[in-house]
């Protein structure tokens, strides 16, 4: 697995939760092909897909960015105790790793200021908020957290309805808005702006409504992290392809291709969370197709 990256006086860490797991091809791509495997088979590394069975692997991971003395937190994972019946891997998580992962990077909860949700599906907040005493509060005590105001208007709306699936609207952030540490911004909003170095939200929605990418740059460089732009690496082959989750699939496949495109074009590197093995890397096109090569810091 690769590791952080440094931009300039930016420092960017992958937070780990769960580092591997394979997950059936219709959880993803149900339109995934064994043509498909075959053609990437060259590049994607081994474990990204089952050869036989087409079954994805993917990883759950949050990214830390350092910069001018601010701990800046992208994305939560799944978080512990979270009651998901739909999702048995998911439900009522005991898992020390994300907590650990945060620890070896120097940090407590109480050491982050800012947490930026890209968007607020159940597998991105989970760590927004854990159990103390029968109640939910934010992990975070210390943070702000700057959520999309037109994504977390759509969830709220959703509270109550089709049973469960929401709940994670109402266990992991909801709480977070009623003990005042939210921060409820535009798509295009500036959290940081220094002589050098910055941070902010750009839109890419179509996997929900709302969802953002965050770009971090300092000196002429830049890394965008993409929360659920993208998924998987076979998709640089097959940006097209329908997610299984994706809110509306022909914009997700258009943002996804504006982000495969800027990075390719711009030389940023790329941070997504739930590809497996590579936490970074950099973009490179070729007619239809991009592909993504692993960078280490």
């Amino acid at each position: 697995m690769t590791g952080g990256v440094g931009i300039g006086a930016i420092r960017i860490d992958p937070v780990p939760e769960v580092t591997y797991r394979l997950f059936p091809r219709e959880f993803l791509f149900p339109t995934l092909t064994h043509e498909d495997a075959a053609a990437n088979a060259d590049w994607l590394a081994p474990g990204m897909l089952h050869p036989e069975t087409l079954a994805v692997g993917m990883s759950f991971r949050s990214y830390l960015i350092r910069v001018r003395g601010q701990n800046i937190l992208v994305d939560t994972c799944n978080g512990n105790h979270k009651n998901r019946p739909h999702a048995p891997w998911q439900h009522d998580m005991r898992s020390h790793a994300f907590l650990s992962a945060l620890a070896d990077l120097g940090l407590g909860v109480e050491d982050i200021h800012i947490v930026l949700c890209t968007h607020l599906h159940t597998d991105h907040v989970g760590w927004n908020t854990r159990l103390v005493n029968g109640q939910w509060v934010p992990t975070f005590p210390n943070a702000r957290y700057v959520m999309n105001e037109a994504e977390f208007r759509h969830f709220e709306a959703l509270v109550g309805t089709e049973g469960p699936r929401y709940s994670h609207i109402e266990d992991s952030v909801l709480p977070v808005v009623a003990a005042g540490q939210a921060e409820l911004v535009p798509d295009t909003h500036s959290v940081m702006a220094e002589i050098g170095e910055e941070v902010f939200l750009s839109p890419s929605p179509g996997h929900s409504p709302g969802h953002v990418c965050i770009h971090a740059r300092a000196k002429g460089a830049e890394a965008v992290i993409s929360g659920d732009a993208i998924h998987h690496a076979v998709q640089f082959d097959l940006p097209d392809m329908m997610m299984r989750a994706d809110w509306d699939p022909a914009m997700a496949a258009a943002s996804r291709r504006a982000i495969m495109e800027h990075c390719a074009g711009s030389g940023a590197l790329l941070c997504a969370g739930h590809i497996p093995f590579w936490t970074a890397g950099r973009i490179s096109e070729g007619g239809q197709a991009f592909r993504l090569s692993p960078v280490e810091g």
